[in-house]
């Protein structure tokens, strides 16, 4: 009988020391290093897992007290108050999200000659800088504080809590950020965090990988989704059999070859996040559904045509975001660059009250415009290119608004007729305006952000400036 009993006493014992772990992590270790960093992240961790279930009145009351704090910091920015003045507006005329149509949409090419004197104010932290480089390769810099950090960050926890995940779980990233020094070390161990190369996607570094997830029995893993993709693609060829409990993906598109392939490989849904490295977390899905939850205390999204109104819910436009919080640098009616579908008045069935986005189709200029103005978004490309097995990998350029650079790598079994097949399904599909050019190469080079984008447009496409009335080059 005690041989019978060791087991369970061992399995208690083990779930005790989980438990007292995470209520360490949670209510002393991380709170501590809050205070430390001057982050609040965990504070408002524990804020947003209760607001996260209030009625829409309620978190719509919440939204609008700090979009109307915005606009009075707004104020002590000289780039913004120019704005303000120029269309005879003070602050308190912005209380709510419709009132920011009386504001212009700003560009990263609006914000780059006056930062950081004129698109910044001070705050009572240091600040520091981090860059975007954007869809152009340019880069777009930006000013944060430890606070507005903490603001994100907890946002980000938040979605991975609707994965499954808690805090001091072990999980598996794969990442660009390699050198681990100035805490990043101290994070991993605290988290458990199991870091690997996002670079490196070699079979030797995607083995290693899979044995730390077997080793160290993880099961959180986390990642681009084009470097999860091929892990996935690794373990089905070893033919992994081991369910995890989670698999979540930022930083990139997750396209319907990649979900399907993860989720075969890995035995559990796939849950996407969306945000920028500009300092917004912006929505996640929580598993319900394929729909995004829009992080709504954090961010305003406004979905508009090219001509800066409004789209229909359920149709595709550009995103322009509104952080509702200031930091050292306010990002009001921005214009991220993005295309996605707003889902209107539509909530998920888990009970959330946040606003719902059905979906993100990628970068503006991962869209190709044909002459005749119809619209190739990336998934116009991939639909097509996942039924063509004997070609490896694909990079699609628009070199002009009626030429496009198809590079391929070609894989076994590809064949002249396999050019000619392929060009033919695309000129059927959607394409026949362009002249498509095919070059075949041994690679697709990875830029260093470790962002794999499939199309790139060089064609620049315009946007409205509200205020003057004119179309500008947003790139």
């Amino acid at each position: 009988m005690t041989g019978m009993r060791e087991p369970a006493d061992s399995n208690n014992h083990s779930r005790l020391r989980e438990r007292s772990r995470r209520w360490l992590l949670r209510n002393l270790m991380l709170p501590l290093g809050d205070v430390a960093y001057g982050q609040g992240m965990m504070r408002r961790l524990r804020f947003l897992e209760r607001a996260q279930w209030w009625d829409i009145d309620r978190l719509s009351a919440n939204r609008d007290s700090l979009l109307a704090e915005l606009m009075k910091l707004a104020w002590e920015v000289p780039f913004y108050r120019s704005h303000m003045d120029k269309a005879g507006i003070k602050p308190n005329d912005i209380r709510h999200p419709r009132d920011l149509s009386k504001l212009p949409i700003v560009t990263k090419d609006m914000l780059r000659p006056g930062y950081p004197h004129l698109t910044t104010r001070p705050t009572a932290q240091k600040t520091y800088e981090e860059s975007s480089s954007g869809s152009t390769g340019q880069n777009f810099r930006v000013r944060e504080d430890a606070e507005t950090a903490g603001w994100y960050r907890a946002s980000f926890l938040l979605a991975l809590e609707w994965a499954g995940w808690k805090i001091g779980d072990p999980h598996l990233q794969t990442g660009m950020t390699l050198d681990r020094r100035n805490g990043r070390r101290l994070k991993d161990k605290l988290l458990r965090c199991h870091y690997v190369s996002a670079y490196d996607l070699t079979d030797a570094n995607l083995d290693h990988a899979l044995d730390w997830l077997e080793t160290y029995n993880i099961q959180h893993l986390w990642g681009y989704p084009g470097s999860l993709y091929w892990l996935a693609l690794r373990a089905l060829k070893h033919g992994w059999n081991r369910r995890l409990h989670s698999v979540v993906t930022w930083g990139d598109s997750l396209y319907p070859h990649y979900r399907s392939a993860i989720e075969k490989a890995f035995a559990t849904k796939v849950t996407d996040t969306y945000g920028c490295s500009e300092g917004m977390q912006i929505s996640a899905q929580c598993g319900e559904d394929d729909s995004y939850h829009i992080h709504t205390l954090d961010v305003i999204v406004e979905c508009l045509d090219d001509q800066g109104e409004p789209v229909p819910a359920g149709q595709a436009g550009n995103l322009i975001l509104t952080r509702l919080h200031a930091g050292p640098m306010p990002l009001i009616r921005y214009q991220v660059g993005d295309v996605g579908v707003l889902g209107g008045d539509r909530r998920c069935e888990c009970g959330r009250g946040y606003q719902i986005m059905e979906s993100v189709q990628g970068r503006d200029t991962d869209v190709v415009i044909t002459p005749s103005g119809n619209r190739l978004i990336v998934h116009f490309f991939t639909g097509i290119l996942e039924h063509f097995p004997e070609i490896n990998s694909f990079q699609v350029v628009q070199e002009t608004k009626d030429l496009i650079v198809l590079r391929m790598v070609p894989g076994v079994g590809f064949s002249s007729k396999t050019t000619s097949k392929l060009v033919t399904k695309l000129e059927e599909k959607g394409a026949a305006d362009l002249k498509i050019q095919v070059d075949l190469v041994t690679e697709i080079v990875v830029p260093p952000s470790g962002k794999r984008r499939f199309v790139i447009s060089k064609v620049s496409k315009p946007f409205v400036n509200e205020t003057a009335g004119l179309p500008v080059h947003s790139n």
